[in-house]
Parts: C-alpha cells; structure tokens; sequence
C-alpha cells in the first residue's frame, strides 16, 4: 500500500486517514474505553461506524452528540447470537468493511465468524497479528508477533499461513521484505525441541521460495532476534537475527505472553487485527485502552483498503 514503510503508529494513523471511507461494524460496545476509541475514530478517519448491540450507550452516543450523526449509526439486537448474525450480515456485502469486537468474549466472535452462513470464511487460516511500537535506539519500528489469539498450536503447515498472513499485514504497512523471526529457546536446531525443527524447515522452505514475500530465519531466540548486540555476542549470522519484523512464537501461550509483556511490562502502544477471513477483524482485549482500540481500527482499515486492490 505504501511504498515507505510504516514505523510508528502515528504515521499508521495518518495514512489510514487518506483512505476511501470504510464501514467498521462494532460487536456489542459496552464500554467507555470502546465508545472513546468510536468517537475519535469517526472524527478522525474516513469511517462510517455501525454499532450493534442492545446497551443503552448506543443510543445515548448517537442522540447526545450531533457531530457524530451520520458518521455513527446503531442497530438494536438483544442477545449475543442475533448481534453477532446482524454483524456478520453487514460485513458480508460486497462493501465489506471491518469488524472491531465489543464486550463479546474472542472464541463466541469467532465461532460465529466461522460459520459456513455468515459469508466471511475465505478457506484460509485465520490468525491474530499483533503489533507493537518499538522505540530502538537506532529508529522506532513496528514489530508484529503471532499468534496468540486464534492458533492453540500451529504444526508447520500452521506455521506457514501464520507467516503469510503476517506478511500480508507488513506489506499493507509498506514494509515489502519484512524480517520473519521463528521463535524457540535456542537458536541451535535440537531434536528434542520440535519448535527448532520447524524454524529450521520454515528457514529453509524460504530460501527455496516457497514462502514468498519476506526473510525467514530460525530458530532464534528472542533476544537474539531483536537485539543486535545479541546476535553479534553469539556470533549469529543473519539478515534476520538483530532486526526481526515478525516473531513466530511456537504456541499460542508464547505468542500471547510475549505480546501482552510488551503493554504490561513496557508500557508499549498496540495493535491487532485479524486476517485470513474475507474482512480484517480487530480484538483488541476488552481490558484494553481505547488508544489501542482506536489503533486497531485504524489497522483494520488500511488492510481493507489492501483488500480492495
């Protein structure tokens, strides 16, 4: 989509701003964090806003504020199972648009997401890419990790789609080679560690050209993926190893303590969405703040966008 690459999130913001107006369907809002992110999502993205639920904050956000209207509408559903049907029927049409999930808990989303009616499979592996702001001494970038929302654990086939949906979401950001990183405890290849095994694969089928699009290397392990210092101190000699842009945890636990580390522990800005189904689906925690729902938005509208292309 761009052909300088995304670095932070504010440049996210802004080039999601310059785009064709998206609709973003939320799944039962309920909250204050949730409405916050709405409201300065309709006032400063190209966004049309449909709010589905039966909480009373929906009304309230639509009569109370008169610059929102026309921007933000609301369809009244009682009950998770209709809420969710009358969402997955607005995405379906040929408009598409993206999907920001509510006070709706992941699995009962995706469940409904999945059904072979609602009209939003694609046939592909649908799994959770995370991004966060990294502020390097050298330069701020985005790092994505995946996948700790959707995969419990992905075998090597798995492991494949979770790098080419990762992909996918590193060149929608303008990042057209981006540095995968397949995560273990050890950057040294040991039978006894499966997840080594298949870096090593995944490293090789790259070189080959089976997994088109970016720079594969493994097994590495974290610091030695992230930290130049790291790599050079172990003598490791990689494209990749220093300077990763996508981590490929070995299973969802990794994948989701490691993501949620970099918000708990460091205090990092945040993103995820959701690819790999026919409209980007954006699940941000409902304990979330709503800079990372609004972020999440923002994500999920430049990927529509590179869907349209």
């Amino acid at each position: 989509m761009k052909s300088t690459p995304i670095t932070t999130f504010d440049q996210l913001l802004s080039a999601a701003a310059l785009l064709p107006e998206t609709r973003v369907v939320v799944a039962s809002p309920a909250n204050a964090e949730t409405y916050d992110a709405v409201r300065t999502a309709a006032e400063s993205l190209p966004v049309r806003i449909t709010l589905v639920g039966d909480d009373p904050g929906i009304e309230r956000e639509i009569t109370t504020r008169s610059s929102m209207r026309g921007r933000i509408e609301a369809v009244r559903r009682v009950g998770v199972a209709d809420i969710l049907t009358t969402c997955a029927a607005i995405l379906s049409e040929p408009a598409g648009g993206v999907l920001l999930k509510g006070s709706v808990d992941t699995a009962t989303l995706m469940h409904a997401v999945l059904e072979e009616n609602a009209g939003l499979r694609t046939g592909r592996l649908l799994s959770d890419v995370f991004l966060f702001e990294y502020p390097r001494p050298a330069a701020t970038k985005l790092v994505m990790i995946t996948d700790g929302g959707l995969v419990p654990a992905p075998d090597l086939k798995n492991k494949v789609e979770l790098i080419r949906n990762a992909v996918e979401v590193a060149h929608a950001l303008g990042s057209m080679m981006p540095k995968v990183a397949v995560l273990s405890a050890s950057e040294f290849v040991t039978p006894s560690i499966p997840s080594t095994l298949d870096a090593a694969i995944l490293a090789k089928m790259n070189e080959r050209g089976q997994i088109p699009g970016c720079v594969v290397d493994g097994p590495l392990a974290l610091d030695n993926a992230i930290s130049a210092d790291a790599a050079r101190e172990k003598g490791i000699r990689s494209s990749v190893a220093g300077d990763a842009d996508v981590l490929i945890a070995a299973s969802i636990e990794a994948a989701n303590s490691l993501a949620k580390s970099t918000t708990v522990f460091a205090g990092y800005r945040l993103a995820h969405v959701i690819v790999g189904a026919r409209v980007p689906i954006c699940i941000p925690s409902r304990a979330d703040r709503s800079d990372a729902k609004l972020l999440s938005i923002a994500l999920g509208v430049i990927m529509n966008a590179r869907k349209k292309q």
